[in-house]
């Protein structure tokens, strides 16, 4: 199920994911190394372009084209330190949606000053699990207009633009490396074409659990379940959406 105020739906979040695949919004990702096949793979199952430069010689005029950005600092690297000064400068330029996924953020001194640093670009949305969003509170507290979501067995959608609880999913979703960071670009894709920001979030995140949901019933274990998971991502509409959301 999922709940807000806004009372999203089968047909809320069907539109969302049309104008994605419509539209096929390149997605930017500075992201985990560990998780960059995975998420290139569910952005293209998705229907948006995934791009991956990181050199930070190249990264604001390939980001520059893009639909939003994503930040994920998972496996943070000397070079993916000095692109994100970039990136923040191409997003505040053009006015381009970013995601931060601050993950592991609570064990690096390095990781809270680069959040921070995201942090000061208004308008960013934050995924993470709840040990993530605890440490970042007190940044994303002072930040401007900053949509909190917090994965977990229930998603929780916080921000000025609305509330939501997603309650999507399966277990099998925890024992693939790489598919919370690939949920944060699924995130950003609905971001790069839905202007409101915890609209996006939920449509994404909704699409994502259900897919899992699907995933698990066709698969045998953990190795089966990500191909699985992509294929039900493709295939997912607004009838599929419905017999699950209730």
């Amino acid at each position: 199920m999922s709940a807000g105020p806004e009372g999203l739906d089968a047909k809320s979040v069907a539109a969302v994911l049309k104008r994605v695949a419509e539209r096929r919004p390149r997605v930017h990702c500075l992201t985990n190394t560990v998780a960059q096949n995975v998420t290139a793979n569910m952005l293209l199952a998705f229907g948006a372009i995934p791009s991956m430069a990181s050199h930070p010689d190249e990264v604001a005029a390939v980001a520059a084209g893009a639909g939003a950005i994503l930040i994920n600092l998972g496996t943070i690297s000397p070079e993916g330190e000095r692109a994100i000064p970039k990136l923040l400068d191409v997003a505040r330029e053009r006015g381009l949606p970013l995601v931060l996924d601050p993950v592991f953020v609570e064990l690096s001194p390095l990781r809270m000053r680069l959040a921070r640093d995201v942090l000061q670009l208004p308008g960013v949305t934050v995924r993470g699990n709840a040990s993530e969003m605890a440490a970042l509170d007190t940044a994303m507290t002072q930040a401007r207009d900053v949509l909190r979501v917090t994965t977990g067995k229930v998603d929780r959608i916080e921000g000025v633009s609305g509330a939501y609880l997603i309650d999507h999913g399966h277990e099998l979703m925890t024992k693939v490396t790489g598919l919370g960071c690939a949920s944060s670009a699924l995130v950003t894709a609905c971001r790069a074409v839905e202007p409101d920001p915890a609209l996006a979030a939920a449509a994404a995140l909704t699409a994502y659990g259900i897919a899992g949901e699907i995933a698990a019933e066709r698969s045998a274990g953990p190795g089966s379940f990500a191909m699985h998971l992509i294929d039900a991502l493709a295939g997912l509409d607004e009838t599929a959406l419905a017999a699950r959301m209730g």
